[in-house]
């Protein structure tokens, strides 16, 4: 368990100052409107019990608004120091006249002002606290709770009073004594000082949802056994259903008995933590065996893989060389054919025959070279390039002037807007191979009647190349799969290999740059590519 995780004890303790300041606040003007208008009841308790003087009213208001201020937040810190040191002066000022009473330069004041010296000495602690509570030095902070606690024993002890029935803890002295709803109220405002920050000093130590936290929570009660158990005895005593002589003895058997219990209890509560925890150790214990062992067996996946990718490229590269040397002997072949077919009878029959075998071999030359262009990629290698500062324009039109009599057998009209002069840093085969894929494409799906417009422009830092047609376009679930691995739409599977825009992009990216699909707004589709316009960093 987190030592550091609040329990909801404090959550609990953080809604409590504000509700103390209001109860208190309405106790102190209550009391005060009993004595404007002379209200016996609205004063004291109970007619034999002492009353409550307006000073102590008004420093409860002042102290309870203290607190709200408190707890509403740093913007009210600098008025709550004004009134926590006006709470403290109340108190000050009271036992300092208290002092020169019995001396030559005592100083008369009204019985309104008589608070208990208790009393006096509570508020000047609890003015005190609230006073450090409102400062943002880490010191005087800490020793706010402290103060809180201290304050709490004056009218911890005169409730003690009352409850064991005991005059001398609570009755009047020289000074008057500490009204029954005076106490109360001085215990709530301490407890409610306490509660304004649940991590200060012991107080975080309670409220942590560590072991030792949940141990003193659930002890705490036990504070208040020896108060309630020895308030009983004394009432059954007083009203004669006990004699004197066993009260001793039955605290001490119920004090046990209580005791008894509420070990019990905690025990119950520390050994179901301990079965939590060890449980969870155990599951954390498995789960990590199995994290090692799906680590383990990642590993030999993916030194399978690597090996996989490894004998795949030694195989692509074996097979590749072997297809070349036949492949470059048809074509030395259909070349000394074309020229022994040249003046001959059937030159034109045979010499499209001829046309034929070499666009075939092109074709093939083309696939292995995708194939050995694939194999790098899915290595998760780039793809080789030798770029070169050079204009864009040339290699355009060098693509434009090949691809020209497929589109004007197609009937399709190849526009060009290039902006001049636009250099590029770029490998000129290469980007003639990733053009060529691009036209090719356009002229594959755009209908007859259509148009292809290749754009060169500047932007930033780069220089873009589009080709754009007027064709179905793309649909915009499928660009995302556009430039995967032998990924095709349903309705084109049969229209090529799937690998060129897939290594189109991966030439793209070896120079530094991006390759990205658009939807056009008249309709078809937009192919763009960007090019560096000087060198990459090493």
């Amino acid at each position: 368990m987190n030592p550091t995780q609040r329990s909801g004890m404090s959550r609990v303790l953080t809604r409590g100052p504000p509700v103390i300041a209001a109860l208190v606040m309405l106790l102190g003007a209550v009391v005060l409107i009993g004595w404007l208008i002379d209200s016996d009841p609205l004063k004291q308790v109970h007619p034999a019990l002492p009353s409550m003087v307006p000073l102590t009213a008004a420093s409860l208001i002042v102290a309870a608004g203290t607190l709200g201020a408190l707890w509403a937040g740093p913007r009210w810190y600098l008025w709550a120091r004004f009134t926590a040191a006006g709470v403290t002066l109340s108190g000050a000022l009271m036992l300092f006249l208290y002092a020169l009473e019995n001396t030559a330069a005592a100083i008369p004041f009204s019985a309104a002002l008589a608070m208990a010296s208790p009393t006096a000495v509570s508020f000047v602690l609890l003015g005190g606290s609230l006073l450090c509570a409102s400062l943002t030095g880490g010191r005087a902070r800490a020793v706010a709770p402290w103060l809180a606690l201290m304050s709490l024993l004056p009218p911890l002890i005169a409730l003690t009073g009352y409850a064991f029935l005991d005059r001398r803890l609570y009755g009047p002295g020289p000074h008057g004594g500490t009204a029954l709803h005076t106490a109360m109220a001085l215990s709530l405002l301490s407890l409610g000082t306490l509660a304004l920050d649940s991590k200060w000093g012991f107080m975080g130590e309670l409220t942590t949802s560590a072991a030792g936290g949940v141990m003193a929570r659930r002890m705490l009660p036990a504070t208040l056994l020896p108060l309630a158990i020895g308030a009983l005895l004394v009432r059954l005593n007083r009203a004669g259903r006990l004699d004197s002589s066993l009260q001793g003895p039955l605290f001490g058997v119920m004090m046990m008995g209580a005791f008894a219990a509420l070990i019990w209890r905690n025990a119950v509560k520390l050994n179901r933590l301990h079965a939590e925890q060890v449980k969870a150790e155990r599951q954390a214990i498995a789960e990590a065996e199995r994290q090692r062992a799906l680590a383990a067996d990642n590993a030999l996946l993916c030194r399978a893989a690597e090996k996989a990718a490894l004998d795949r490229e030694k195989v692509l590269a074996i097979v590749s060389h072997d297809l070349k040397n036949p492949l470059s002997a048809i074509r030395l072949s259909s070349a000394l054919l074309a020229s022994r077919l040249a003046g001959t009878p059937g030159e034109t029959t045979l010499g499209r025959q001829v046309g034929a075998i070499e666009r075939s071999v092109e074709h093939m030359l083309t696939l292995i070279h995708q194939l050995l262009d694939a194999a790098r990629l899915d290595a998760g290698q780039a793809l080789v390039v030798a770029p070169q500062l050079a204009p864009l324009a040339p290699a355009v039109d060098e693509v434009l002037s090949l691809i020209e009599p497929q589109a004007t057998q197609k009937q399709l009209r190849l526009e060009r807007r290039l902006e001049t002069p636009l250099d590029a840093w770029f490998d000129r085969n290469r980007v003639l191979q990733v053009l060529a894929n691009l036209l090719g494409n356009a002229v594959k799906f755009t209908p007859p009647g259509g148009r292809i417009t290749v754009e060169t422009r500047r932007v930033g830092d780069e220089a873009w190349v589009s080709v754009h047609d007027t064709g179905p376009g793309i649909p915009e679930s499928l660009r995302d799969h556009l430039f995967e691995r032998h990924w095709q739409a349903r309705e084109t599977a049969t229209q090529g290999s799937g690998l060129g825009l897939y290594i189109a992009r991966g030439l793209i990216e070896s120079h530094g740059g991006r390759l990205w699909v658009e939807e056009e707004p008249g309709g078809g589709a937009r192919f763009t590519f960007s090019l560096p316009m000087r060198p990459l960093a090493a």
